[in-house]
């Protein structure tokens, strides 16, 4: 079986979760003998460049960020136009909304549908992608079958488009960090406690109120800090509250590769994930495999993937949000339980179990 993916989610994204989904699917579903063939000449995805699955090149920004990446999501669409004329696949699987393919296609597709927020929560948070509702639904239409990434997900597709329930297929995430193997001498410095938060920090992530919510815990316990890995420099707002609230020697951020990032969750007392709204929330497996305490806000699919192996917050509640944290710092024990805990829900998850589910969504319709 020949499965074509496209470009979409790796032309100008160095890291992401979706260029994570995709990039692991497809190595999975190769070490299981299918053929996988990516439709991407050039890439800057630090998940590709750093691998030898696939054979892309790096480009510069000499017209800018954002208009080159244009200029070179255009050639591998062109490419993947190509690809897709050729004929030479069984199920094509797109890596996101743009429907130029439709034209090109006559086999079967596959849709994987990671969150409901741009549809579920438009006015707030309208700006994430550029893909309208109206758009989503012609594609689902045109889909043979749809992955979604949760039931809560799944649920969220049933409530805001016109499609069957049998034609999704709930198939989990799963994460390379279960078998990833960090050499002994690789090593990061880190403070003498600190809490970490993970990727971006825009709008649903609600990192300001969360911010606001964690000053008083490192104004209360003078050797925790807060790290922030990955999301990028810390912007205007942000470096304005982290300034107001005192704290510009507690708070840091940092670029990360897959083995800093494994360390600073192995090394931190926790991990906390404040976000309003997710899909599913993969830094929560990287969390479990790593053998870092997870604190939760109590929304949209949280409880679903973590079950019994987090702690849990109101995502409103600042209040509530500190006695958890102050739970993880003052108990060692109970940390030891949680670590436990993430080690044994962590092991529900898997990508030979994502990459096994998934070829029998493509082997049903092929």
């Amino acid at each position: 079986m020949k499965i074509l993916f496209d470009h979409q989610a790796f032309t100008g994204v160095r890291y992401g979760g979706v260029s994570r989904y995709f990039y692991d699917l497809m190595v999975s579903l190769q070490q299981k003998g299918v053929e996988t063939h990516l439709s991407l000449l050039f890439s800057n995805n630090a998940y590709l460049l750093e691998s030898d699955a696939f054979r892309v090149q790096s480009f510069r920004y000499f017209l800018g960020f954002m208009p080159t990446n244009r200029l070179f999501s255009q050639v591998n669409r062109l490419w993947s136009v190509t690809q897709l004329m050729r004929n030479h696949y069984d199920v094509f699987h797109p890596t996101f909304f743009h429907p130029y393919f439709l034209t090109y296609t006559q086999k079967p597709v596959v849709l994987t549908y990671h969150d409901a927020i741009k549809d579920k929560f438009a006015e707030q948070f309208g700006h994430i992608d550029n893909a309208s509702k109206e758009l989503k639904q012609k594609l689902f239409d045109r889909s043979a079958q749809v992955i979604a990434v949760s039931e809560n997900t799944k649920k969220d597709l049933i409530e805001l488009f016109k499609i069957k329930p049998e034609k999704i297929t709930v198939v989990y995430h799963a994460t390379a960090f279960q078998n990833l193997k960090v050499p002994e001498t690789f090593q990061i410095q880190v403070p003498e406690a600190y809490l970490l938060y993970v990727g971006a920090r825009n709008d649903y992530k609600n990192f300001i109120p969360f911010l606001k919510a964690v000053a008083v815990i490192l104004q209360k316990y003078r050797h925790v800090q807060l790290i922030c890995a990955g999301g990028g420099s810390f912007n205007e707002e942000e470096t304005q509250w982290i300034q107001q609230l005192g704290l510009t020697d507690r708070i840091s951020q940092r670029n990360i590769d897959d083995f800093t990032l494994f360390r600073l969750y192995q090394q931190a007392l926790a991990f906390v994930y404040p976000s309003l709204y997710e899909g599913f929330g993969i830094p929560i497996l990287e969390a479990f495999a790593a053998g870092c305490p997870v604190i939760l806000s109590r929304a949209s699919c949280f409880p679903e993937v973590a079950g019994e192996a987090a702690l849990y917050f109101d995502p409103e509640s600042a209040s509530d949000l500190q006695q958890q944290i102050e739970k993880v710092i003052l108990d060692d024990s109970l940390r030891q339980s949680f670590i436990q805990k993430g080690h044994e829900r962590g092991q529900f998850f898997s990508l030979e179990k994502m990459a096994s589910q998934t070829l029998q969504v493509y082997q049903r319709i092929a």
